[in-house]
Order: C-alpha cells, then structure tokens, then sequence
C-alpha cells in the first residue's frame, strides 16, 4: 500500500494534540501577520487622508513620501509570503508527524490478516 493510496484515521488526527499544535501555529501566524499588515495599511491610508502635507513632501526627485510608504506596502507583502514559505515547511513537518503518531502499527481485515500483505 502507497502513502498516497491510505486511509487516515481523520478523526483520530484531529483529535491528536499534534494537530491541534499545528492548527494552532497557523492561526498565530494567520492572525498576527493579518493584523499587521490591516494596521500597516490603516496607518498608511489615515495618513494620506489627515497627513497630506507631509504625504506630498518629496524624498528625493520627484518621489514623494506617499509614493514611498505606498511601495513599502508591496514590499510588505512580498515580505510576508516569504516568511509564510518558510512557516510552510515547518507546518508540513508537523503534519508528517501527526499523521505518524496517529497511524496503527498495523492494520487488519476482518479475516485478522494484515491488509499489506493480502494486496
């Protein structure tokens, strides 16, 4: 039997406290990183809006700071999914290990041979 082709005791992973570990990594990373980037932006937009002099002040050319600040947004998000690639692999990890202490040593058909070997 193939990795791919298993049934996984779903149940019993999502019960698992390995899930429930991982489940809750991603929402940390999901809430905190949503909550940044929400503020970032809100700050950025009340400054445009109450700011607007110091919006229009040039940095250097004819490059404004809004220009700049509405760039570093871009940045911002690039930023972001780089370290939500690098959370990825980890969260992948920790699935692989959840489904690994959650899979019976064994399993057997209703004969009490085990599965692999009738296939």
């Amino acid at each position: 039997m193939t990795a791919s082709a298993e049934e996984h005791d779903w149940a019993g992973i999502a019960r698992s406290p390995q899930f429930r570990e991982l489940v809750a990594s991603r929402r940390r990373f999901l809430i905190a990183g949503t909550f940044f980037y929400c503020a970032y932006f809100f700050a950025f937009l009340c400054l445009l809006a109450f700011a607007p002099d110091t919006m229009a002040k040039t940095v250097f050319g004819s490059v404004s700071v809004a220009l700049v600040a509405g760039m570093s947004l871009v940045v911002l998000a690039f930023v972001m999914a780089f370290l939500h690639a690098r959370r990825a692999s980890e969260w992948d990890r920790m699935a692989e290990r959840t489904v690994e202490a959650v899979r019976p040593e064994a399993r057997f058909g209703k004969d009490g041979v085990r599965e692999e070997s009738m296939r």
